[in-house]
């Protein structure tokens, strides 16, 4: 595997590597330096040899705050020179890594301020492909709930479908290894590094067979972590085409993982609903209009998918209308023209202004939740 310059320079300033102590770019901090070089077309390769001073003063959105923290890191791993030793092994040790620009649109559903720079992942990518539903439950889901994702996990493998999941015990694994045993395929997103699975046989099997896919963002090597195992939640909602809740507790001063993702897709809007079984939060989610009884792929892949194209063909007609009633007030297709790009610019700009104003407020909060998944209770399912 080849990797480019901007590769290797994102990999070096956003990885967790194992030979220093220096720290690596965050999520928020890596996407201002991309939309600054982005803004003054320069690529992250840029970061290998640029100095302190220019850096600084490439880093047109960020705050004085960001730009001494970005600087810093920066400067701490410009000259290591470890990345590209540990990208060389990383492919000797038959693990790949997704950047970015790789990514599939099913993953960009996250967009830049929830996605991380790359996964390391261990499998075939194209599952990421197939039409896909994750599943999430509680670790302690009643025998009932099991069997119940059972049977729609081998179900899924017969109409093609993927499970997507977070390999915890109970539901997750329950659906994953149902799916693989019948012929169908799987993308776990463990909270754990990938190292520690593929020393398994069965998932060496599955992944040699084109079963199975493996992803995270966290190095190889990496131990469960309780913060990691909240923030993958997204990565198995915003995916999917829609998502299953076998069972779930509701959150209190113990956080549920399972609800946390539930309340995060809601909130963004990710991927439908569907629900089995009668748990507190399943409960909930019904009776607040949340989520839906599952009944058949049949039906919900006849709402997702014709779903999204009406709502473009409503984008369309929404446009078309627009242009027609700038027509009919006597502008000329000259003038309609700049005046689309003239409002579309100035809208995103605005955007970008607004990103510039929050970013230093997520990046607190980013920090402070950090601190409370760490040092507090937290309870995966």
């Amino acid at each position: 595997m080849q990797f480019t310059n901007n590769e290797i320079a994102t990999y070096l300033y956003c990885a967790q590597l194992t030979q220093t102590r220096t720290t690596p770019l965050t999520i928020l901090e890596w996407n201002v330096i991309v939309k600054s070089l982005s803004q003054q077309k320069l690529e992250p390769e840029v970061l290998l040899t640029i100095n302190s001073t220019e850096l600084s003063n490439t880093l047109i959105h960020a705050t004085n705050a960001q730009k001494t923290r970005i600087v810093e890191k920066i400067k701490a791993r410009q000259k290591l020179g470890l990345s590209m030793l540990e990208l060389e092994e990383i492919v000797h040790q038959g693990f790949g890594i997704m950047f970015r620009s790789k990514m599939p649109p099913r993953l960009k559903k996250l967009t830049h301020k929830h996605i991380p720079a790359f996964f390391y992942y261990a499998g075939d990518p194209s599952i990421l492909s197939h039409r896909a539903m994750g599943v999430v439950g509680a670790r302690s889901a009643t025998e009932t709930e099991l069997i119940q994702t059972t049977d729609i996990a081998n179900e899924a493998a017969s109409h093609g479908v993927v499970i997507i999941s977070g390999g915890a015990k109970g539901v997750d694994t329950t659906a994953v290894e149902a799916t693989l045993q019948n012929g169908g395929k799987a993308i776990v997103f463990p909270a754990d590094g990938l190292m520690k699975w593929v020393k398994k046989s069965n998932i060496r099997f599955y992944i040699s067979n084109g079963q199975l896919l493996l992803m995270s963002a966290q190095r190889l090597d990496a131990p469960f972590s309780g913060y990691y195992a909240m923030q993958r939640n997204k990565f198995i909602h915003a995916p999917s085409d829609a998502v299953l809740v076998a069972s779930s507790k509701i959150s209190t001063k113990k956080k549920s993982g399972t609800w946390e993702g539930v309340a995060e897709n809601i909130k963004y809007q990710w991927s439908p609903l569907y629900v089995i079984g009668n748990s507190e939060g399943v409960e909930q989610l019904k009776a607040h209009g949340n989520a839906e009884q599952f009944s058949s792929f049949d039906k919900i892949f006849t709402h997702t998918e014709p779903k999204r194209k009406r709502e473009r063909k409503e984008i369309d007609e929404r446009i078309v209308s627009l242009i027609k009633l700038a027509i009919a007030k006597g502008l000329d297709r000259e003038t309609l023209e700049e005046k689309f790009v003239d409002v579309s610019s100035k809208y995103f700009e605005n955007q970008k202004q607004n990103e510039q104003e929050t970013s230093q407020n997520l990046l607190v909060h980013e920090q402070l939740s950090m601190e409370e998944y760490m040092g507090g209770k937290v309870e995966e399912s």
